[in-house]
């Protein structure tokens, strides 16, 4: 509930959903009343979930099952596909939304996950073994291999997660392997995790990088 030029920065989220061409219903799921209130004004259904679910440990993957939970058994049992919005990732829009299930339901799959490029490659990573001695992540080739020579890697950016209900429940988790890759920019990867993240963000808003809705 953090204001960002006098908007609440879930609103941000709750805009992207409400306005995107192929989402049908829109929830939210908190434990804070006044979050829950403030999605009431815009029609969005609130769901309060429980303590469990709301803690310091609580999962992503504890949230979505405790929602999936609260659907009414007919809406459970057509299978919908789920689209999973967190509030900390306010550059995302309704258009990077909806292009997104676009380019999914060309590719043929039914599950989607939204990344951003790696600069630094991982197969360039070490540990520390019990000795404090480094030993390479993956295989001791790949660290001494240039960069360009490397595979590209993505890593989620947490702003659009999409898959059917059915794949969630049959694992109690997210699904990812075999999804489509939604690459979006550093930019719009924005995840708003400190006060420094929050200031980006204002930034961002003055320099038109958000599409204004």
């Amino acid at each position: 509930m953090r204001e960002v030029n006098e908007i609440p920065l879930v609103g941000y989220t709750i805009n992207s959903a409400l306005n995107s061409k192929y989402i049908d219903e829109v929830y939210l799921t908190s434990d804070d009343e006044l979050a829950l209130k403030y999605a009431e004004t815009f029609g969005v259904q609130g769901i309060c979930r429980p303590d469990k679910f709301s803690n310091d440990i609580a999962s992503a993957n504890g949230v979505v099952e405790h929602f999936i939970s609260t659907l009414p058994k007919e809406l459970a049992d057509k299978n919908p596909y789920i689209i999973y919005l967190q509030p900390t990732s306010p550059l995302r829009t309704a258009v990077h939304i909806d292009d997104a299930l676009k380019g999914m339901v060309a590719a043929g799959l039914d599950r989607l996950i939204s990344v951003a490029k790696m600069e630094k490659s991982p197969f360039k990573a070490f540990i520390l073994d019990d000795q404090d001695r480094l030993q390479a992540l993956f295989a001791e080739g790949s660290s001494n291999k240039r960069r360009q020579d490397l595979p590209a890697v993505f890593m989620p950016n947490g702003a659009i997660y999409v898959f059917e209900l059915s794949a969630f429940t049959e694992r109690s988790s997210f699904p990812s392997n075999g999804s489509y890759a939604y690459v979006m920019s550093d930019d719009e990867s924005l995840d708003i995790d400190s006060e420094s993240d929050l200031d980006l963000f204002r930034q961002a808003l003055g320099q038109n990088i958000i599409i204004q809705i």
